[in-house]
């Protein structure tokens, strides 16, 4: 049985030969292009691809309106397709899933990580689960709209103070990531990530809709989490948080917290904020 082949559109020639020895070395045939209107010429000859990877930013069309074109040819058959970026904003996040993409790569990830995800979702192919999995994300995405009745005072500077907060946590963990082992399991993380976002968010009225919000960036920001299992942690947070290895880890968050200073970027930011403390 012939390989299906991976289609990948990355207008930038050095990265597209990056990407396309290092997923060939994997195993993966690949087919490429250098925009988005080419990679839809491909789909033409290649009626079933593995998957498709679509850089954001690209010239004629860019990764959003080719997602959308392509999953209005493929129909009731689409294939997976994953963003290739250097934007790993919510707002950019949100904008690949409302066009059809199932997950996104930053363009700074190790390559390793990079071969792991296509070979995740090369196994998986589209599926019923993974469309749910899009719309909950969207959902959590979307909860900074005019009409989220738990917005409140929320202004402009206050979501910049989210923002700065997101920032500064992502940038730390993704510094101190190694001192983390193997053997530190999803609970223990889970925990440490929401003891440093609660840092920020104990001093403030409860929020749930924000608290899953922050959660989930930092989990797209730094990968700290696998991001196929965030959803089911956050619908299951009231169980786990009883758990030891979620104490521990929410505990160590906490104490590592105020080295990097969010409880003074608490108090300068001009949002409310939900309380995230297990108890």
């Amino acid at each position: 049985m012939p390989v299906r082949p991976i289609i990948l559109a990355e207008d930038n020639d050095k990265l597209r030969r990056l990407y396309s020895e290092m997923l060939e070395a994997a195993g993966f045939k690949v087919m490429h292009a250098s925009d988005g209107e080419k990679a839809i010429s491909l789909l033409h000859k290649i009626v079933n691809p593995q998957l498709i990877i679509l850089d954001v930013m690209m010239p004629r069309l860019d990764g959003i309106q080719t997602c959308a074109r392509i999953r209005k040819m493929q129909g009731m058959n689409p294939c997976p397709i994953l963003f290739l970026t250097a934007l790993d904003s919510p707002e950019t996040i949100l904008e690949c899933l409302n066009a059809g993409g199932d997950d996104y790569l930053v363009k700074s990830a190790p390559m390793a990580e990079v071969v792991e995800r296509v070979q995740y979702w090369s196994r998986k192919g589209s599926s019923d689960d993974g469309a749910e999995r899009r719309k909950k994300a969207i959902r959590e995405l979307e909860s900074l709209s005019d009409d989220d009745p738990n917005r409140g005072g929320e202004t402009s500077d206050g979501i910049s103070g989210e923002n700065a907060i997101i920032d500064l946590i992502a940038t730390f963990i993704n510094e101190t990531n190694e001192a983390f082992t193997e053997k530190e399991e999803t609970f223990y993380r889970f925990g440490y990530l929401v003891g440093l976002v609660g840092a920020y968010m104990k001093q403030m009225g409860r929020q749930e809709r924000r608290f899953h919000r922050m959660v989930r960036n930092l989990v797209y920001r730094t990968d700290f989490i696998d991001r196929k299992e965030i959803d089911a942690l956050l619908e299951n947070y009231e169980r786990i948080v009883n758990q030891n290895q979620f104490q521990e880890g929410w505990q160590h968050g906490q104490n590592v917290a105020a080295d990097i200073g969010v409880p003074q970027k608490t108090r300068k930011a001009n949002s409310a904020t939900a309380g995230a403390s297990p108890s």
